[in-house]
């Protein structure tokens, strides 16, 4: 069974992803195409739009994807190099033949190219870095640039250019694919066919309405409990006027620097867009600092994250399957072990901790603890 692999988020599963799997299911000739997406929280440190196995049914519901494996947290709020390394461990553990995913590019080459370039390990490269980051930019920013300066090979100041380089530099043993993305950019908020997850998510928003989904995954999430940043803030808020602040530097994200700007502006802002506001800084990103406030609000600490394998992994967890999924699960048995219900595993108590700060906000702790929800079933082929 020949298997292609998409690191997703599916924040959530929209026309673009549709396009993207159909796009790779024929030019890779899989027989299977499985997501490996990301759980509650997403890369960017927002909770994600609705809880994850809803998400996940709702792509299985697409008829497009297969299969859905979750994305641990760990590997799943983390910086690009970190997500696309966890991400593409897991394809090339379990045996996907392809990485698909969507870019700006468009072409394989460069991001291929680039990544042999090995700019990162270049003296000059570092001294451009650390150039950058004496102005005053994020370490993210600062890196784009130095590696613009040594470089034409591929754009770096796209979000997806950036993952797929990232994917590119973790690849060993999969080929990769890439489908250029069409409609609109992540951060463009305009309305069509083909919208950002970002515009569907702001449209929402305003409109209490779903739309840019395929029409079976429209109807799979008409009863979701959806989420933002604004339901967590209060959460969040009261864990930094409540915590010291040598503690508050414990958690991962945070240092002696950051955490008593965070604190100021908990006094100051009672709410999230004030509050983010007050503390982002050229240095303090807006996707750092939300990483930050998800590690506090998941009580992750920096000791979990010091020395992580993020190229290993020891476990595969199905969120959502059809019968194509169903049988390509007996394939990836032989070579990882899957884990269908909860069990005492470190990473998946982990797993509690997290869809726990995730939906006590909503008010939805009991519908979605970990040990109460398995994988979904469809029941039929996508095919």
């Amino acid at each position: 069974m020949r298997m292609t692999a998409i690191i997703s988020e599916y924040n959530p599963f929209h026309n673009g992803h549709l396009y993207q799997a159909k796009i790779a299911r024929h030019e890779t000739g899989a027989d299977l195409i499985v997501a490996i997406m990301s759980g509650t929280f997403t890369q960017r440190g927002e909770p994600a739009f609705t809880d994850k196995w809803s998400r996940a049914q709702a792509a299985v519901a697409s008829g497009e994807i297969d299969l859905v494996l979750e994305l641990p947290f760990y590997f799943a709020v983390q910086r690009a190099d970190r997500f696309a390394l966890g991400g593409v461990t897991i394809a090339e553990t379990i045996g996907a033949h392809t990485l698909s995913f969507g870019s700006e590019c468009g072409e394989v080459t460069p991001f291929i190219t680039a990544a042999s370039e090995n700019h990162e390990a270049n003296p000059r490269y570092k001294e451009l870095l650390q150039q950058r980051l004496a102005q005053g930019l994020s370490s993210a920013t600062a890196a784009s640039q130095a590696f613009q300066a040594m470089t034409t090979t591929l754009d770096l100041t796209t979000p997806n250019n950036t993952l797929g380089y990232y994917y590119a530099r973790a690849a060993s043993s999969i080929a990769l694919h890439t489908t250029k993305r069409i409609g609109s950019g992540y951060h463009d908020l305009s309305v069509g066919d083909v919208m950002s997850a970002t515009a569907i998510r702001a449209y929402y928003t305003q409109h209490q309405s779903l739309i840019g989904l395929p029409e079976a995954t429209a109807e799979t999430l008409q009863d979701a409990v959806f989420a933002s940043f604004d339901t967590y803030y209060p959460f969040i808020r009261h864990r930094l006027l409540t915590t010291s602040l040598a503690d508050l530097t414990q958690f991962n994200g945070m240092d002696a620097s950051l955490a008593p700007r965070l604190i100021d502006g908990a006094r100051r802002h009672d709410s999230f867009e004030g509050f983010m506001s007050f503390v982002k800084t050229r240095r303090y990103t807006r996707t750092s600092l939300q990483r930050a406030l998800i590690y506090l609000l998941t009580s992750t600490m920096k000791r979990e994250i010091d020395g992580l394998p993020f190229d290993q992994i020891d476990y595969v967890r199905p969120l959502a399957f059809n019968e194509i999924g169903r049988t390509a699960l007996r394939q990836i048995k032989q070579r990882v072990p899957i884990i269908s219900t909860f069990e005492k595993h470190p990473w998946l108590i982990k797993e509690s901790q997290v869809t726990a700060a995730y939906a006590v906000p909503l008010a939805r702790y009991q519908q979605l603890e970990e040990h109460r929800r398995f994988a979904y079933f469809s029941g039929k082929a996508s095919r």
